[in-house]
């Protein structure tokens, strides 16, 4: 604690918890560009349902994390249930002698992660290569193709999607590269009249599709 104060509020034993109880939050202090950034975050999850619990007491053992950090937490390995956390670190690279580089990453415990697929029954049997590649095309359409993909991925169905802000040719570019069988691009267009244009990028045959339907289609 000498050398990092901020561990005890991650600290699990009694006599600790009972220091922080009243403790001030650090959440509640966050400047203005801080909050924004948590509030479009947490926007991220709402859109594509992932539940989350915010935990003002988190602490990462580094000391490089700027703004958010997170955990994944499972409830089926028992007490230990930390599967992955890490955070986003924007100065990091510019510190080791590189440019600024933006980024997010994690560590994750291989064996724990292992131990959750099977406590869910989740392990895969083999592996298969992105099946839809979804090229959205402005703003909107990049929100609206992150909540299609992750319903493609509830459904079990492989899809993927831009997160870079590239344009539609290096999208199938990408999309070509790792191996997508089919490709939809997402505008306005395409999202104000509820279809769009499914691709098989082997035959090169097209189909128009309902986009409410997508994750039912038979690919």
């Amino acid at each position: 604690f000498e050398k990092n104060p901020l561990r005890i509020l991650d600290c699990k034993e009694e006599k600790c918890k009972k220091i922080t109880a009243n403790a001030p939050k650090t959440i509640d202090f966050l400047c203005d560009e801080c909050k924004n950034h948590f509030e479009g975050v947490k926007k991220g999850l709402d859109q594509v349902g992932v539940p989350y619990v915010v935990n003002p007491q988190i602490v990462r053992g580094l000391d490089y994390y700027t703004r958010t950090v997170f955990e994944f937490v499972s409830t089926d390995i028992g007490a230990q249930g930390t599967v992955c956390g890490g955070g986003r670190y924007n100065h990091l690279v510019e510190e080791v002698g590189g440019k600024a580089t933006p980024a997010v990453g994690f560590g994750m415990g291989v064996e724990r992660l292992l131990n959750v697929l099977e406590a869910l029954n989740l392990l895969p049997d083999n592996h298969e290569s992105v099946k839809v590649y979804v090229a959205p095309i402005g703003e909107a359409a990049a929100d609206a193709a992150r909540v299609l993909v992750s319903k493609l991925r509830k459904a079990g169905v492989s899809a993927d999607t831009d997160l870079m802000g590239r344009s539609v040719k290096a999208q199938m570019k990408y999309a070509d590269k790792i191996g997508a069988k089919y490709t939809l691009c997402l505008g306005d267009d395409e999202i104000q009249r509820g279809v769009a244009t499914l691709k098989n990028m082997l035959s090169g045959e097209s189909a128009e599709v309902n986009l409410e339907s997508l994750s039912t289609y038979k690919f």
